[in-house]
């Protein structure tokens, strides 16, 4: 595996995740269809949320993932909500997604804050990856969704 470098996102990065993101997701499992144009607007409004941080892996062929999500207030001490997070198809399981991980959970533990959150789907991969690092369900929530569109 080429050597990879872990940082910080800048917003030059916006246009190699919003690609990789489209890659990734309208892949295996997802299938998902995003639009290019659609995908920069998403991923861009999280950009632009306040305290919002991402981390990128890139090696030399650009950008080979990446965690997007919003530091957030709470009575018991402030969260980081993951809202985006994607590995390239071609190499994940290869330790990048820990790494990214890794390397966001050091800098969150040096601003104090208190723990990190997010949502998967069920009964894929990432749901796997995620409890392998230390992430657990929460059995008092419930996620819901209405469907407005009729």
């Amino acid at each position: 595996m080429e050597p990879m470098k872990v940082r910080m996102y800048s917003e030059a990065d916006l246009r190699k995740c919003m690609e990789l993101f489209v890659k990734v997701f309208n892949g295996e499992p997802w299938h998902d269809q995003w639009s290019v144009e659609d995908a920069e607007r998403y991923l861009n409004d999280y950009a632009n949320t306040p305290g919002f941080q991402g981390v990128v892996a890139e090696n030399e062929s650009g950008i080979i993932g990446f965690v997007f999500g919003v530091r957030k207030k709470w009575w018991s001490g402030d969260e980081f909500l993951i809202q985006e997070m994607c590995v390239d198809n071609e190499m994940q399981k290869s330790g990048i997604g820990t790494e990214i991980l890794s390397h966001l959970e050091r800098i969150l533990r040096k601003e104090e804050v208190s723990r990190m959150t997010l949502l998967t789907n069920k009964g894929i991969p990432a749901e796997k990856f995620y409890k392998k690092m230390g992430f657990v369900e929460i059995d008092r929530l419930i996620f819901m969704n209405k469907d407005i569109t009729s």
